[in-house]
């Protein structure tokens, strides 16, 4: 009977373990009734003259499910309260997509501004020695930092890595100047409006937050576009050292077609489809490459690739054409970059060679200054087509 008993109990004690490791947390239930978050420290120069080891003048903590939409060109970096945008693609803001969303925003003594580390949070069921609930953490393997709720007014952001402000690109010397201090391992974080959080993340914003809505707003996955320039013989006259006479971007129904088939279109507009032609004083006809564009903070990053006709059974369709159209069949890439600009205005950057300027295949060199950026208008379909 005894050892009935004891059964009894430890089954009792498993099934109360289960469903207390099955529960959401503190922090989790405040997410869930509020949205979204904002906790914050702001130091003093007491306190940083009390601990000189410590690096960290500001940090203010946003973590949530809200998916309001900013500048951002990547809508999981959104991190605005209200927008008078909505999504372009309602698919992409469905809730078995979502996750928990933080952005942490660290100003260093003597700083003018935060940095924006955005990442993502997850159930902490891989670190026992942890007493976070939530563990947090961005691309590249970079760890943000555990987190758990000290009661409804605090929480706990501990484990944080003196690599948090480094760029993972750069060697330990070249970052130095943002390394963390000794002291910035462990930060006791008040509750704030969101509001501050918000206002804190619009330090970061680029110039280009104030032209209105991003590209992934204005320009729709389903919707073909057309923007160009062509530029006058007084402006090529003025610029001598300018090369081009006439540039295209555009999206037409056969590269929406193919995104749709590959299910990209709810992840708009990672994986977007885009064409790119420029007309020169040399060649005399439109040269135009085809790309695959990447969400990257204020704008998109847009390579074309190249392949051997004779493997098409490796390549993609328009890694074939980028051949014959060109005669490139290197493996190499070229990349420009597109941002908004005003109403009804897109620009490209093409820094390194981006557009088929000259008959030439290598990246060695750099676009001269002249055709560097472009200032595109919007402009019907039938100017982008046949090129």
């Amino acid at each position: 009977m005894r050892f009935l008993r004891f059964v009894v109990a430890m089954s009792a004690a498993v099934v109360s373990f289960v469903a207390r490791a099955d529960e959401p947390s503190r922090i989790e239930k405040m997410i869930a009734t509020q949205g979204k978050l904002c906790f914050a420290r702001v130091y003093d120069g007491a306190h940083l003259a009390a601990h000189p080891r410590q690096k960290v003048e500001r940090l203010f903590f946003m973590i949530g499910k809200d998916k309001a939409a900013t500048y951002w060109e990547d809508p999981n970096l959104r991190h605005s309260e209200e927008s008078p945008h909505k999504h372009a693609n309602p698919e992409a803001d469905a809730s078995n997509r979502d996750t928990t969303h933080v952005a942490a925003l660290v100003t260093l003594r003597g700083a003018k501004k935060p940095e924006n580390v955005s990442g993502w949070c997850y159930k902490n069921d891989y670190d026992n020695k942890s007493k976070a609930s939530l563990q947090c953490g961005g691309e590249c393997d970079r760890h943000i930092g555990g987190l758990r709720a000290e009661d409804d007014a605090h929480m706990i952001l501990d484990g944080v890595g003196a690599d948090l402000l480094m760029d993972p690109e750069e060697g330990e010397s070249d970052s130095a100047a943002t390394k963390l201090g000794s002291d910035d391992r462990s930060f006791r974080l008040e509750q704030r409006p969101i509001e501050e959080c918000v206002a804190e993340a619009n330090k970061t914003n680029s110039p280009y937050a104030r032209l209105g809505a991003p590209l992934r707003e204005r320009l729709t996955p389903e919707v073909p576009f057309c923007y160009g320039r062509d530029y006058s013989a007084e402006h090529l006259a003025s610029h001598p050292q300018q090369q081009t006479v006439s540039v295209r971007v555009w999206r037409d129904e056969k590269q929406i077609d193919a995104d749709r088939a590959k299910k990209l279109l709810p992840d708009w507009p990672d994986g977007a489809s885009v064409s790119a032609s420029v007309t020169t004083r040399k060649n005399g006809k439109p040269a135009t490459l085809k790309y695959s564009c990447t969400p990257f903070e204020d704008q998109w990053e847009c390579s074309a690739t190249f392949c051997k006709t004779g493997s098409e059974a490796d390549c993609a369709p328009q890694d074939i054409e980028n051949a014959k159209a060109t005669g490139c069949t290197t493996g190499e890439s070229r990349t420009i970059y597109l941002r908004r600009g005003e109403k009804g205005v897109m620009t490209l950057g093409a820094p390194n060679m981006g557009l088929q300027l000259e008959a030439y295949c290598g990246q060695e060199k750099k676009t001269q200054s002249d055709d560097k950026v472009y200032r595109l208008e919007s402009m019907p379909l039938s100017a982008c087509e046949g090129r």
